[in-house]
């Protein structure tokens, strides 16, 4: 089979691909091309030279990154608030193991809930020590490792009001629930007319759907099969069944998009006020990117992949919001947390490889 560009080779993997494009994987792992691949002539031995070349590179990674200070995440790709830990550690520079788990159960294996009680993702490991929650593991990476090579993200030498402004920001954008604005997006596709970018393609968002219809099922399910566990899983069952419920209820969801709008809107005026005064290199809250702009970036990123670009920021509606959007994502720290198409690519090889490049390049049966 051959394909005429690497997007159609995309494409038609995704495609044959839908039972595991949920299964998420490591960041650090990736595909690439050497110089002598033509993209256009990509054939079964060809790509599996290339994953085979990347898995290597990857072992090299994580061996490099574990010795070095001890650090290891568990995390999940597409997960809204481990991207916001991966981008920060980028940030200060700091390397780490990563440990992907699956949020199709792997969560709630008793290996895991020894870890962390809830059953949620990311949490952290230094050592012997363990941190949950994304707020609590930045402020931990804030605390301990802010020397030399690792930058602040909360500026203590350019004054009180500028520490607080970075605060009093970050507060502000994490109290939007990205998580929720996802469900609610897919509920309400109408409000969400931009264009969907990965994971949140049409032939996965119907499969979030139905995932996010049983999840509560699922949930008392997995109570029965721990016992140790039962009652945090049954409480997890409980809120998921009111959060989807109030979903539902069209109304309700607008009022979190208008609520979500005045937090762009204080931002919109912010980013003005700086571009106004002559200080278009600066970042939310000063010159230096901080945990604020962590916070509005992957917040920025999940509306841009549901497609709700166009309720808060696009076609003239925020420009300075749109500006800040288009120039984060330059920064290495962004792209190297944002999914890209390859990532679903790489999580089919990593996963079923023989399985999906045998119903690529064989015989169709019909």
């Amino acid at each position: 089979m051959k394909y005429k560009s690497v997007i159609s080779f995309v494409s038609e993997t995704l495609k044959r691909s839908l039972p595991i494009l949920l299964m998420l994987r490591k960041p650090d792992w990736a595909i690439s091309f050497p110089l002598s691949v033509d993209p256009n002539r990509l054939d079964k031995k060809t790509i599996g030279e290339v994953v085979a070349n990347s898995c290597l590179v990857t072992s090299a990674k994580m061996s490099v990154s574990s010795e070095k200070n001890g650090l290891m995440l568990y995390y999940n790709e597409y997960s809204f608030y481990s991207q916001k830990v991966v981008m920060a550690l980028y940030e200060k520079h700091l390397l780490f193991t990563p440990h992907s788990i699956e949020l199709t159960g792997e969560q709630y294996q008793p290996w895991f809930l020894q870890i962390n009680p809830k059953g949620e993702v990311p949490v952290l490991q230094d050592t012997g020590k363990i941190i949950s929650d994304s707020a609590r593991i930045i402020d931990y990476l804030e605390d301990n490792f802010s020397n030399g090579d690792t930058p602040r993200l909360v500026p203590q030498d350019q004054g009180t009001e500028v520490k607080h402004k970075v605060t009093n920001f970050r507060n502000l954008i994490d109290k939007i629930n990205g998580n929720i604005l996802t469900v609610g997006s897919l509920l309400h596709p109408e409000l969400a007319t931009g264009s969907k970018k990965v994971p949140f393609i049409a032939p996965v968002r119907s499969r979030l759907l139905n995932a996010d219809k049983e999840n509560a099922r699922n949930l008392k399910k997995y109570a029965e099969e721990n016992p140790d566990a039962r009652q945090m899983l049954l409480e997890k069952a409980d809120n998921q069944e009111k959060k989807r419920e109030k979903l539902l209820n069209k109304d309700e969801f607008v009022k979190l998009l208008n609520e979500t709008e005045k937090v762009f809107d204080k931002i919109e005026a912010e980013l003005a006020e700086h571009d106004a005064n002559g200080r278009q290199d600066w970042w939310l809250c000063t010159d230096r990117f901080t945990v604020a702009d962590i916070s509005l970036t992957i917040l920025m990123l999940r509306i841009s992949q549901i497609g709700m670009e166009p309720y808060f920021w696009i076609e003239g509606k925020r420009p300075q919001v749109e500006k800040y959007f288009a120039r984060v994502q330059q920064r290495e720290s962004y792209k190297k947390t944002a999914p890209t198409a390859f990532s679903l690519v790489k999580t089919i090889f990593k996963t079923q490889t023989s399985l999906i490049l045998g119903g690529l390049f064989g015989k169709k049966n019909h």
